[in-house]
């Protein structure tokens, strides 16, 4: 294919990459910032709007303190145990109520998932796809203006049959679904991200995504054992599998910090602060590269995933271009004649201070 180069580079360019964390003190650590990301997403209970005010605001203010654009998922109260008791399903009325008025409490939030992870067995929907479609409709009628995420599943169990129950309880369309493929950038399959692509229709935003370290169990059991390099190998999966589905566009990495003994450790730094190998290869991953031969002329592409890219590059034999991008730029090199491969030296300053060294293939168009 003549034009395979330039091709992926275009497929590359629709992805939108996020961060996904908890805590409002990780958008002050400068590595974060450095990155460049410009969207971030919170988790909060259905009823927040009403319990942890305080909380959401002090969270806002730390995203946009950064430059990012918040996204809101609803989920299970806190004090819920599902699958064990208390799990409570809120009836539509009230789940609406509750929607409305963190819509009027918040209105810098124009981006929300209806219900995170619906399919997990710690949240009440789990088991009622249903009440998870009108729960969607009742979102989608408090905030019209809004981008809302419909269904959102992890690739665990029988996800794809709660998608077509789903689909078939709403009088809607609905055009942007949520997937958490942990399971795929784990164990390097692309079942579940393929299943869910088949099953639903539009675009697909993975909410979650990144490298788990540990896992426990409730009590306290490593049920996955701690291994950093596995962790930075999801980062490089997660970003494999969604630069081959152009219908991905959009993907979050959770999260930024560990916590020492944490149930769920997926943190791109250490609970001491230190970094982790996954948070070198997100730096890495940020930005892609493709060269092709044209009219005399080697033209290298870079592909910004975040929110701006900025660095030079310097390509042996060829000579150095600065570059800062929003999207994709493509950098020109008089040339006498095509070389196979070309060998690039980048000096990124955002995202990441990094330097890096590739080999590419040059394409012919």
């Amino acid at each position: 294919m003549r034009r395979a180069g330039h091709l992926l580079a275009v497929a590359q360019a629709a992805l939108t990459v996020g961060i996904g964390d908890q805590q409002p003190a990780a958008f002050s650590d400068a590595r974060l910032r450095a990155l460049g990301m410009s969207h971030a997403r919170l988790i909060v209970p259905w009823n927040a709007a009403a319990t942890e005010p305080g909380a959401v605001q002090a969270w806002l203010d730390a995203a946009a303190a950064a430059g990012m654009q918040p996204h809101v998922a609803f989920e299970h109260l806190r004090t819920d145990h599902c699958p064990g008791r208390p799990c409570v399903l809120p009836a539509r009325a009230q789940y609406g109520a509750a929607v409305r008025a963190f819509v009027a409490r918040f209105p810098q939030v124009r981006t929300y998932t209806a219900w995170n992870e619906a399919n997990h067995a710690s949240q009440p929907v789990a088991q009622r796809p249903e009440a998870a479609a009108g729960f969607y409709e009742e979102l989608r009628g408090a905030c019209p203006g809004c981008t809302i995420v419909a269904g959102d599943v992890l690739d665990s169990g029988a996800y794809v049959r709660w998608l077509e129950r789903f689909q078939a309880a709403t009088s809607t369309s609905p055009r942007l679904w949520g997937l958490h493929n942990y399971g795929d950038v784990t164990y390097g399959r692309t079942t579940g991200t393929d299943a869910v692509l088949r099953t639903v229709p539009g675009k697909l935003w993975i909410e979650e995504t990144g490298g788990l370290v540990t896992l426990r169990n409730t009590a306290g059991v490593v049920t996955l054992p701690t291994d950093e390099q596995r962790a930075r190998k999801a980062i490089d999966r997660a970003f494999a599998i969604a630069a081959a589905r152009p219908r991905i566009a959009r993907m979050y990495i959770f999260h930024w910090r560990g916590t020492a003994l944490g149930r769920f450790d997926a943190g791109l730094v250490r609970p001491d602060g230190t970094a982790r190998p996954s948070l070198a290869a997100l730096a890495r991953d940020l930005t892609a590269w493709s060269a092709r031969w044209s009219r005399r002329r080697l033209r290298v592409r870079v592909t910004c995933r975040t929110g701006t890219c900025r660095g030079r590059v310097t390509v042996a034999g060829f000579g150095a271009r600065s570059y800062r991008t929003t999207g994709s730029r493509t950098l020109r090199f008089r040339a006498r004649r095509r070389p196979r491969r070309v060998r690039l030296t980048i000096r990124s300053a955002v995202p990441a201070v990094v330097v890096r060294r590739v080999a590419i293939a040059v394409g012919r168009s």
